[in-house]
């Protein structure tokens, strides 16, 4: 019984702590970027047992998720955090899809880009796991 507790203390923890940062990163969001620089958008992107940023919840593969939309110029940072117990792959068609990219269980990588290509960007996981085929639908929207 007490194993169980631990188990669920440290989810509830790890589950708070991956909020917070989904806050931040979102409020980051709403500066705008430099004054007559170019515009800067931060994104957060969870790999987990339930795809990235909870895409089987959201009716994946029918319906996309996540959607990132970026007007063009923009620059874009991307941080995945994968909390999952199993590796997890990280692409995104033509903006950061020329290697194969492992996120190893608790491991966060940035992803930095200007998008000065218009149209839509499938995001999507390239290494086999148990919830591959709910991270396949994500979309970035370069308008």
């Amino acid at each position: 019984m007490a194993l169980n507790y631990r188990v669920t203390i440290v989810v509830l923890v790890a589950i708070g702590i991956v909020a917070s940062a989904a806050t931040g990163l979102y409020l980051l969001n709403f500066k705008g970027g430099n004054e007559g620089g170019t515009r800067t958008q931060n994104v957060l992107i969870v790999a987990s047992i339930t795809g990235f940023n909870d895409s089987v919840d959201h009716g994946v593969p029918q319906n996309h998720w996540p959607v990132v939309h970026v007007s063009k110029g923009t620059m874009v940072n991307i941080t995945v955090m994968n909390v999952d117990k199993q590796s997890h792959g990280f692409q995104i068609a033509h903006y950061y899809d020329n290697s194969i990219v492992t996120i190893a269980p608790g491991q966060t990588i940035n992803v930095s880009f200007l998008a000065n290509v218009a149209g839509t960007f499938q995001i999507y996981c390239s290494i086999p796991c148990t919830v591959h085929w709910a991270m396949l639908s994500g979309e970035l929207i370069v308008s």
